[in-house]
């Protein structure tokens, strides 16, 4: 009985040995030799891989249709915290400063968007990029997410800035491309691409490329950043010369004034009366990253002897860059501005500022008046009920009380949250 068991069982393990050696091996030599076929994905997954490969360090969405999807998509494949922004202008703003600091920034946006943000836009395109700036524009060409139809390509090319226009199967490529083209003709570039086709087949995605290694921070240069009626001309000559390729760095550089014998006659009792605070500010200036100013008689504290704004652009634009720099990895950052600046327009920075967690320090001369244009008086009531809503954050101190000043400038400087000094001034 024994031996007749074992003669049955012999054609069963014959068979199992056989199958073993010519069936499974063959198969797994044939899965370890052919590679797998491609995986084609979308123009979203495109982008969002190529905004990841390109070393984009700052990434800002503000949200409108196509612009999400990106925005999703790359932080997912970064693994970031979800933080949208409120405002086009102020995300651009905060790309810019970024930017001076050499790092690689993108901003996600819908056509109208772009356009409102031109403001901003237009002092990105004078003042340069250094890390690549890139803007991926949504557009809508049917008016299917969008209160009008306008034409944006033409939008685009009216402000001479470089721009791309990509299919789907171009995003990845076109994506990466354009950072390369901001760092070599130290401009931004805008790329085009409808939201319609953001769904359609954009290939295969190519080997993961080495990754981006940032460049040291750029040097201080506020003849080509400061951006301000005593510093209209060689900013403008820049950025042409960049436009037809030739060398910019040829160009004659200004001759700034100096402070205060320097200035305009109407500009002096409104820089003098700034002087004890700037006096202060430049004590702590070694252990300041980056101080960003805006259209304003602050900004010309660019000039000699004191050359503490780094760069100035358009109003209400300080606080933005600060916070900019700051998520490009700088450690303090300062945003002056004027009374009248930041109830126009500086407070839509301070919202994105707060929202974001970013303890930028933002310095506001109230001398009531709007100095650069005139002396039109503010709207006192305005101005308060904007500090009011951060009263948790406002260090309020009166020029004339030296000591009290420069305790409070010390105290904000050293602080690890968001900072508003704001310092009364005699009104002109």
């Amino acid at each position: 009985m024994k031996r007749a068991l074992t003669a049955r069982k012999l054609p069963v393990l014959a068979l199992v040995l056989l199958s073993a050696l010519f069936s499974t091996a063959p198969v797994r030599a044939l899965a370890e030799e052919s590679p797998a076929a491609p995986v084609v994905v979308t123009a979203t997954d495109a982008a969002g891989q190529a905004l990841v490969d390109a070393g984009a360090q700052v990434v800002l969405c503000v949200p409108a249709t196509g612009a999400v999807a990106i925005y999703e998509n790359w932080r997912a494949r970064a693994k970031c915290a979800q933080e949208y922004q409120l405002h086009e202008e102020v995300a651009v703003g905060m790309a810019m400063g970024a930017s001076c600091r050499g790092r690689r920034s993108a901003v996600l946006l819908k056509s109208h968007g772009l356009a409102k943000a031109a403001n901003a836009l237009v002092d990105a395109w004078t003042m340069g990029a250094e890390g690549g700036l890139v803007l991926l524009v949504a557009c809508d060409r049917e008016g299917r997410a969008s209160d009008t139809i306008f034409n944006i390509d033409a939008l685009v090319a009216g402000l001479s800035l470089p721009m791309r226009r990509l299919g789907p199967g171009e995003v990845y490529h076109g994506v990466r491309e354009a950072f390369a083209q901001s760092e070599a003709q130290g401009l931004p570039v805008v790329v085009l691409f409808e939201d319609d086709e953001l769904n359609a087949p954009a290939g295969p995605l190519p080997p993961t490329p080495p990754p981006v290694v940032p460049g040291p921070v750029p040097a201080r240069d506020a003849d080509r950043r400061v951006l301000c009626p005593l510093n209209v001309r060689y900013p403008h000559e820049v950025v042409q010369a960049k436009l037809a390729g030739t060398d910019w760095r040829t160009l004659v550089r200004p001759v700034w004034p100096v402070i205060p014998e320097g200035m305009p006659p109407k500009f002096r009792p409104t820089i003098q009366a700034y002087m004890p605070v700037f006096d202060l500010l430049k004590t702590l200036r070694p252990d300041i990253d980056f101080i960003a100013g805006d259209t304003g008689t602050s900004t010309l504290f660019a000039c000699p002897p004191y050359e503490l704004i780094d760069a100035a652009a358009y109003y209400g634009g300080s606080i933005p860059m600060a916070a900019g720099a700051l998520k490009a990895g700088a450690r303090k950052t300062w945003a002056v501005t004027g009374d009248w600046a930041f109830t126009a327009a500086g407070h839509l920075g301070l919202h994105e500022a707060v929202q974001m967690g970013l303890p930028v320090k933002v310095l506001i001369l109230h001398n009531r008046v709007a100095g650069a244009t005139g002396g039109q008086p503010l709207n006192e009531g305005v101005f308060a009920r904007l500090i009011g809503a951060y009263s948790e954050f406002v260090r309020r101190v009166d020029v004339a009380d030296r000591d009290a000043l420069r305790a409070t400038l010390q105290a904000a400087q050293a602080s690890d949250r968001l900072e508003l000094v704001v310092v009364d001034l005699p009104t002109p």
